[in-house]
């Protein structure tokens, strides 16, 4: 899983071609400190890309897409927003949604 930035967001994620997972966090927050390493090994064993995004860093990318609780995932395929998860998301709730969208 690669952190990244508003600007990255925008070349990677929105400008991006294919699968992206997207997880909208910050450093307070608990249960985005459980979700990280359930992200971390399924980006180990995954085919699409897996973002963190610090939402006290870049207030504006999660105003944009309406982030009112961390953490938050967000499904992008080719640019486009697919799904969005909030809360702790175990593996197996991640990879079944994924797979809709492969």
């Amino acid at each position: 899983m690669k952190e990244i930035n508003s600007q990255e967001f925008k070349d990677k994620v929105v400008n991006g071609k294919g699968l992206s997972l997207v997880d909208f966090n910050a450093t307070w927050c608990g249960p985005c400190q459980m979700q990280k390493p359930v992200l971390e090994d399924l980006d180990k064993e995954s085919e699409f890309e897996i973002y963190g995004i610090d939402i006290d860093q870049n207030p504006n990318v999660a105003a944009a897409y309406n982030v009112q609780a961390v953490p938050t995932l967000m499904i992008f395929k080719d640019g486009t927003l697919k799904e969005t998860m909030v809360g702790f998301q175990a593996a197996s709730v991640l990879k079944e949604t994924l797979e809709r969208y492969k």
